[in-house]
């Protein structure tokens, strides 16, 4: 089929040469540009980077049971897909189109000026769509994947993926450290400034954010036999020092296009509710062994979640749906922003202006606590764990909320805060924290705006009830799953399945149950 439509073009284009030659070249759009600034690319980078997290999140959020659909039987919640949909296909969008050939212009305005710090983001970028992809969709195309001349591509085995990440990381420091030496400036540089909606210029804070990429990259391969704890500990250590910086995207909330996809206003989780695993970790039952949501509850429960009318919280067990929904006094409540107006505070990132976060120094925690555990050296994990737990909870007190809510603070108090530290949901010693402290820990702090981390976890440990205790089965799975769980998300639909089906055949990823193969990163 390749051949065959090489030759169509090829006949196509000596016809049109011999009679349309006077005429302007086919190949040169005369209303688009052929050179675009970097700056002016950024912006549209940054919002697509968050977008794509943000679409796919409502599908992975239902296989890591963050939440699921208020009504029985849907399909993400029985662990499968919509055939002849791109949905689940947004991450691939993202590294393909939004960011893609975007990048790639970015890359020659920045080789051509010599902006090295636009070649250290611009690598980045990059970095973050490969380790992201990677994980959600196992194989992808990295060396023929910016080639204009090509109609189909060549899929790359997924060790091929992972390495073209830290390849890449290690291309951004290059770049960083090269505008240092050129203008001596280490934080923030007004050129950068023009097009950075993340860091608004500030090189530091991309170096650390380009080691959270190597952190996550590093400790995503915990089954090999080349995990190396030592290399999750020290990129951790290169990357955020507290939460001022997180990694996020601003969003200005002036009309539903520019506002924060989780708000009121865009209204995209109408059909969700949230899960039992997620109540269960916050009212007390896993993590302090009593089912007590009035003294034992974690802080953030009344920000993270919804109450029903008498006041209890509840969550769907998937695929079964709200059982209560014909119970207004029971059934579970969707999620809602809550206005910053009238002196009411907004619910955690729920707001409108909230920002898209991409990244957090809790979360950063918990790996290097998980790969200190994995090593054996309990006791730093322990200090790892108790700062990642310190840090999620002012994460929640203080989120990114943006310039439209400055001054909105202290959602969680000081000593609701200490209280919970010293609780017995949180461990604190050596002889009593386990494996599934810290990564349930790290489930909440991913709650809402890092699905994909989460899914990544339960992926690498298998779906462990010892681990993640309030994960449950579906008792129903999608029939293409033939009993097994979901470990895969398959290629974008309309760019792969439509164009591109000799190259997905190579790896089985025409097969029904192609989403149940387990990915090449949670392999020994």
């Amino acid at each position: 089929m390749k051949k065959l439509l090489y030759i169509i073009i090829a006949t196509l284009s000596m016809s049109m040469v011999s009679s349309c030659k006077k005429y302007v070249d086919i190949n040169t759009n005369p209303n688009a540009p052929t050179s675009v600034d970097a700056a002016s690319l950024l912006p549209p980078i940054e919002a697509g980077m968050e977008r794509g997290v943000w679409y796919d999140s409502r599908y992975i959020s239902q296989y890591a049971q963050m939440w699921g659909a208020s009504t029985a039987n849907n399909v993400w919640d029985q662990e499968g897909y919509i055939p002849g949909s791109d949905s689940g296909g947004e991450m691939w969008r993202t590294v393909y189109f939004s960011l893609g050939q975007n990048v790639t212009l970015m890359i020659q305005d920045a080789t051509a000026n010599n902006k090295y710090e636009y070649l250290g983001v611009a690598y980045a970028l990059r970095a973050w769509g490969w380790q992201t992809g990677g994980d959600l969709y196992d194989h992808m195309i990295v060396k023929e994947a910016f080639d204009p001349s090509r109609l189909t591509f060549d899929y790359d085995a997924p060790e091929v993926v992972y390495a073209e990440v830290i390849k890449d990381c290690r291309l951004a420091l290059q770049y960083f450290n090269q505008a240092t030496k050129t203008d001596g400036i280490t934080g923030q540089s007004a050129t950068l400034a023009k097009g950075d909606y993340m860091y608004y210029g500030d090189r530091s804070k991309w170096i650390k954010f380009i080691y959270s990429i190597m952190a996550t990259n590093a400790l995503h391969l915990s089954n090999k036999a080349t995990f190396s704890a030592d290399s999750v500990v020290k990129y951790v250590d290169l990357s955020f020092a507290s939460n001022a910086d997180n990694a996020s995207v601003q969003n200005t909330a002036s009309g539903s296009t520019d506002a924060n996809f989780w708000g009121p206003t865009r209204g995209n989780l109408a059909s969700f509710r949230q899960s039992d695993n997620i109540v269960r970790l916050l009212d007390g039952r896993i993590l302090a062994g009593t089912a007590n949501q009035d003294t034992l509850a974690d802080p953030r429960l009344p920000l993270l979640l919804m109450q029903s009318k008498d006041k209890a919280y509840r969550g769907v067990i998937p695929p079964l749906g709200d059982p209560n929904s014909a119970d207004a006094n029971t059934l579970i409540p969707q999620f809602v922003g809550m206005s910053a107006t009238n002196g009411v505070k907004p619910k955690y990132l729920f707001n409108d202006a909230s920002r898209g976060v991409l990244m957090t120094y809790p979360v950063l925690q918990f790996m290097k606590s998980e790969a200190l555990y994995k090593k054996g050296d309990i006791s730093g994990a322990l200090l790892a764990y108790i700062k990642g737990v310190t840090a999620a909870l002012d994460f929640v007190s203080n989120p990114p909320i943006g310039t439209a809510l400055t001054g909105v603070t202290n959602y969680i108090s000081p000593t609701a805060i200490t209280n919970y530290l010293n609780g017995p949901s949180v461990k604190h010693s050596t002889a009593t924290l386990q494996l599934s402290d810290i990564l349930q820990q790290k489930f909440i702090a991913c709650f809402l705006w890092n699905p994909l981390e989460a899914w990544a976890d339960e992926r690498r440990y298998q779906y462990s009830a010892t681990v993640f205790q309030g994960f449950t089965k579906p008792g129903t799975l999608y029939p293409d799953n033939a009993g097994k769980q979901v470990y895969v998300v398959r290629p974008r639909y309309n760019s792969e399945y439509i164009w591109n089906v000799p190259a997905l055949q190579s790896f089985g990823a025409t097969a029904p149950d192609y989403h149940t193969t387990k990915p090449w990163f949670i392999l020994p």
